[in-house]
């Protein structure tokens, strides 16, 4: 039976153009005639859960907000860095009004200072993805997609971890120093071995001369580990033009306490952004 009370759910608040278009997922989004997601408020339910200390800790807060107000679409782990930037930007916009109110702390003198921005500003800005998403290495051509919801938490939790445990190595110093540095080295070979995992996951397929292409994983990453420095940075600056390519949400601070200028963004971690 269906519930008589689900004419009284809460309502889309706004519809928005993903960065991606709907590309880059196995199921594409379910978009409006004109081509937008349909984004909603979030619920009592998803503030009162962005308050639990575990949504940080096991990096499950964008996935449950992009679950949560994108419901059209199929699998929140798919959502590209970009477009998940755009649905918490409106899902803050619909949730809470117009008003976004960020702190920045400065690198000369560590101060608080703070910044209000205007929400529709940023939305109405959006832009689309760069239609080129390929990088020529040497006669190469590498296919490249952008880094997804999935992605990002698996990193994320790997960096929050390192930090962990270089404050646990400073705050207790109970393990001999022999054995910090082989945590450390340890910690430190799981992290290289990750960012190359990452890279070989935003690869689609490399383009061979002879027009032949390659796509098999174990291939794509033996190719990775032999490719130089300047490569592999071009390759990761690739990747950061697509996940960056949907909000402008850089902005120019200044210090109230020692007038330092410095170029900064807004913070995407759904505990504070929508703290």
């Amino acid at each position: 039976m269906e519930n008589p009370l689900k004419q009284y759910f809460r309502a889309p608040g706004a519809f928005i153009k993903l960065p991606s278009k709907g590309m880059f997922y196995s199921v594409p989004p379910k978009l409006s005639v004109e081509g937008e997601l349909a984004i909603y408020p979030m619920t009592a339910e998803d503030e009162l859960w962005l308050k639990n200390p575990d949504a940080l800790l096991n990096g499950e807060a964008l996935k449950r907000i992009v679950a949560s107000c994108a419901p059209d679409i199929h699998n929140p782990e798919e959502t590209t860095i970009a477009d998940a930037d755009v649905i918490m930007v409106t899902a803050r916009f619909v949730t809470y009004g117009d008003d976004l109110t960020v702190s920045s702390e400065c690198p000369t003198c560590q101060e608080n200072t703070d910044y209000s921005f205007k929400l529709p500003d940023i939305i109405a800005n959006i832009r689309e993805m760069p239609a080129e998403t390929f990088v020529n290495i040497n006669e190469l051509k590498v296919f490249l997609k952008p880094s997804t919801v999935a992605l990002q938490t698996k990193q994320g939790v790997a960096a929050l971890q390192y930090r962990m445990l270089l404050n646990k190595l400073a705050v207790e110093n109970k393990e001999p120093e022999e054995r910090q540095q082989e945590l450390l080295k340890s910690f430190a070979h799981n992290v290289t071995t990750m960012q190359f995992e990452t890279l070989r996951e935003n690869i689609v397929k490399i383009e061979m001369p002879d027009g032949n292409h390659v796509s098999n994983k174990d291939h794509v990453k033996d190719w990775l580990k032999n490719i130089k420095k300047v490569e592999f940075d071009a390759l990761n600056s690739k990747i950061d033009d697509l996940n960056n390519s949907g909000t402008d949400i850089d902005y120019n601070a200044e210090c109230r306490a020692c007038s330092h200028k410095y170029n900064t963004r807004i913070s995407m971690d759904p505990i504070s952004f929508f703290g």
